[in-house]
């Protein structure tokens, strides 16, 4: 597997130093999940966090509009030979949730073509630099072996991040003490229930008995008495001995206490009851996508871009978005209102309707349907401009046809002035 993810690598410099942090003196950070992996309630939020985050579909686009590219493909359907998309969400989810630190290597061909994504758990981690300033993580896994890798070939995701200024804080101070009390809540119950079934009660014997005849009388009381076939559950004693029973009643920790204390992890991870169980509604969901998903989501998104981009491919509008049409949360009430909001606008095609619907596509899915009440605004700029104009013609037509009338007027009685004049000075 070391071959197989880092055996193409380029060659990296001997001379690396670590790198003088701004609040540390600590250039490394150490793997300390697994224990708290183990533990039932941890496990349970993570995976709850991540079946969801592997819903989501990874998609390369330009200006908005799907690319469907070998980088699509890869990012969409198979990040790297052994993994499929879902199963290369999940295990970035997992990593980022119980290290805080989740990293992926980018692996390129000798074109500098990205040909796999490779998520991996490391045991220690370590920022280093040349005497360029060129930063370099050097990981080293359980087996001993490492690998040191410039930074802009892998893919940082960062979750709590307070006092370092490359790493981010790790979960064993909040997380320990509470997992603890759970471990001690769980053991006790285990002991309380052990406890309860060692000792039923006492049978005194009156004289002296050597050890031999002590056991040989226990167990023949066991055998009489305490035997599935003593069905009707009556003890008949000779005065002999005396049996004295004892109520054992184990001492447990309450419900309420024990409740409180999962919560305490639940809240740690921003979930809830209802969100592990299954049984929430859209609010609740739409709060668990927000707080949980949507972040990392955006996270990965970011730095996606920043590694497997150039800033000419940025410029151009290339960009990785993380859709989540899969993340069927909502009531068919809910999808169906929401179509009918929305369709008129032309925002949706048939084929996104079918998939909200989860419905076979249909032929034309890539057909928008609009209400014509609905107009484009430049086109409707265009309108208003033209009703307006016509408005003013009218207006200059009506007005000028008054002026025309009243200079035909005036051009009528100057005429008639005329020939009056002219007659007159024929008459003299």
């Amino acid at each position: 597997m070391f071959n197989r993810i880092f055996g193409n690598k380029k060659q990296v410099p001997k001379q690396l130093t670590a790198v003088q942090m701004l609040n540390t003196y600590n250039n490394r950070i150490n793997s300390y999940s697994g224990d708290l992996y183990n533990n039932a309630t941890v496990r349970t939020c993570v995976d709850t966090i991540s079946r969801y985050f592997a819903k989501m579909q990874p998609e390369h686009r330009l200006k908005g509009k799907r690319v469907r590219d070998s980088l699509d493909n890869l990012l969409s359907l198979r990040p790297n030979p052994d993994m499929s998309a879902y199963t290369f969400l999940y295990k970035l989810c997992t990593c980022y949730y119980m290290d805080n630190n989740a990293y992926i290597y980018v692996q390129r061909d000798n074109m500098g073509n990205v040909i796999a994504l490779w998520p991996f758990s490391y045991s220690q981690a370590e920022l280093k630099e040349n005497k360029y300033g060129d930063l370099y993580l050097t990981f080293t896994f359980a087996n001993g072996r490492q690998v040191t890798a410039l930074t802009d070939d892998v893919i940082v995701l960062r979750r709590n991040i307070y006092k370092n200024d490359f790493f981010s804080e790790t979960n064993t101070t909040p997380l320990y003490p509470i997992v603890n009390v759970l471990h001690t809540i769980a053991e006790g119950i285990i002991n309380a229930v052990k406890s309860s079934a060692f000792i039923r009660g006492i049978y005194k014997v009156i004289g002296s008995l050597q050890p031999d005849d002590v056991k040989e009388k226990r167990d023949n009381f066991k055998s009489q008495f305490f035997d599935t076939q003593n069905n009707g559950g009556i003890i008949i004693m000779d005065g002999k001995g005396e049996y004295t029973p004892i109520d054992s009643k184990p001492v447990l920790i309450d419900k309420d206490n024990t409740n409180l204390v999962q919560e305490q992890i639940y809240r740690y991870f921003g979930l809830n009851e209802d969100i592990i169980k299954g049984t929430y509604d859209e609010n609740e969901f739409q709060a668990f996508y927000e707080g949980v998903l949507e972040p990392l989501s955006l996270q990965l998104s970011q730095e996606l871009n920043a590694k497997l981009f150039s800033d000419r491919e940025l410029s151009f509008g290339n960009e990785i978005v993380l859709v989540s049409d899969k993340l069927s949360y909502m009531s068919m009430t809910s999808k169906v209102n929401m179509i009918n909001s929305v369709k008129d606008l032309g925002v949706l095609t048939k084929g996104m309707i079918a998939d909200i619907l989860n419905l076979e596509t249909p032929p034309d899915a890539d057909k928008i349907l609009q209400s014509l009440n609905y107009v484009d605004s430049n086109i409707a700029n265009q309108y208003q401009l033209s009703a307006a104009n016509q408005k003013n013609k009218l207006i200059n037509s009506l007005m000028g046809g008054d002026n025309q009338n009243d200079e035909n007027e005036n051009t009528k009685g100057n005429t008639n002035n005329t020939s009056t004049n002219t007659d007159s000075g024929k008459s003299e």
